[in-house]
């Protein structure tokens, strides 16, 4: 039984200053050493939504197939095996949207005051905590490819636990299940082939935002919209948040996968976003508006984060699906995001920023787990 009124954000405690440094290896070893790409952190995934815990822990659940998967981590860099069982399968139900695959959207981590840290990276934190899985899911298989194509039917949809592992799906207004419909079901939207990566801001009380993704049939362009909720359950559509840039940007193309959080230092909401060029090439930008609805403006007409130039590096063909942390300091940030390589395979790096007031990211270097 869910409460009609949404359950009080979370309270992160402050977590140590970690540099992103590789640890040298020993003398004797070091011609056994592989290079550590930089930024990588775990291959074979994509999807990042990344969580910091009250008591210090992390958790990342990400996408990994058609599948949601979760690991543990004691300091955001360095990341556990695959928990098991696996947090979100597709579902069985051959009526519902989520049938072939479904990828995490954001995750609201709601923890009692007296949660205890784990003790080992392996396992999860107490079961005071609450956690609400916003994701996206489909019925057509391609939504477990690392970009889906413009033309993947996908919604949004809602998960509750009290371990971060098991989930009861929450049924939304939509006669699928879902929380959103899109094109004959909301005939005078823009959304007309989706309603995709569901990133959910508590702004107060009774005020949720809803950030997603669709593609504009008129445009011809992605963009993101945004819907507000009282409940978390029930959303209404407020419009477009942010749209493609002009011709030559690196985001003319449109943008996607918007994860937005409120900036503790400057007072207002930042967005990191997919930024798609006109040739289809895919790298991460940043927006920031004074409310979160209104207003969105670029930080910068350059991406905040490029794909490598190297041609065998694990994120050469594109970076997106961007995950924001705000850390101790008030201009320290980190982002976790999805590289690609040439070869098509997904994988999950981060990057940081010290000491600015409008990020300008750095790959870490940490060593691959």
């Amino acid at each position: 039984m869910l409460l009609a009124n949404p359950l009080p954000p979370p309270r992160c405690l402050p977590a140590s200053r970690i540099r992103c440094q590789a640890p040298a290896p020993a003398p004797a070893q070091a011609h056994h050493q592989p290079a550590a790409s930089r930024g990588l952190l775990l291959r074979g995934a994509g999807s990042p939504v990344v969580k910091r815990l009250p008591a210090g822990d992390w958790l990342l659940w990400y996408h990994s197939g058609a599948r949601v998967a979760l690991a543990t981590s004691p300091d955001g860099l360095r990341w556990s095996a695959p928990v098991s069982p696996d947090p979100l399968l597709p579902s069985t139900d051959w009526w519902v949207f989520d049938t072939a695959a479904v990828r995490p959207g954001d995750v609201l981590v709601i923890s009692g005051p007296d949660a205890p840290s784990s003790s080992s990276s392996r396992r999860l934190p107490s079961s005071s905590a609450v956690y609400w899985l916003y994701y996206t899911g489909s019925n057509d298989a391609r939504l477990a490819s690392p970009f889906p194509a413009a033309d993947v039917a996908a919604l949004p949809g809602l998960a509750i636990s009290q371990d971060g592992r098991h989930w009861a799906r929450i049924e939304g207004g939509h006669h699928t299940g879902a929380l959103l419909g899109v094109g004959e079901d909301h005939p005078h939207g823009w959304e007309k082939r989706c309603a995709a990566a569901p990133k959910v801001v508590m702004h107060a009380d009774g005020d949720l935002r809803m950030y997603y993704h669709s593609f504009d049939e008129m445009s011809q362009r992605h963009a993101v919209g945004v819907a507000r909720s009282r409940d978390g359950i029930r959303w209404e559509r407020v419009g477009k948040a942010l749209e493609g840039g002009g011709p030559g940007s690196f985001d003319e193309g449109g943008v996607r996968q918007g994860h937005v959080v409120r900036d503790r230092a400057a007072g207002r909401y930042m967005m990191a976003y997919e930024g798609l060029d006109g040739n289809g090439g895919v790298s991460i930008g940043l927006a920031v508006s004074e409310d979160g609805l209104n207003g969105w403006r670029r930080c910068s007409e350059s991406p905040a984060l490029r794909p490598s130039e190297d041609d065998d590096e694990w994120d050469v063909a594109g970076v997106g699906a961007p995950c924001l942390v705000q850390m101790d300091g008030p201009y320290d940030w980190r982002l976790y995001y999805m590289g690609v390589g040439k070869d098509g395979e997904a994988a999950i790096g981060m990057a940081y920023s010290e000491g600015q007031g409008l990020p300008r990211f750095n790959k870490c270097d940490a060593l691959l787990m």
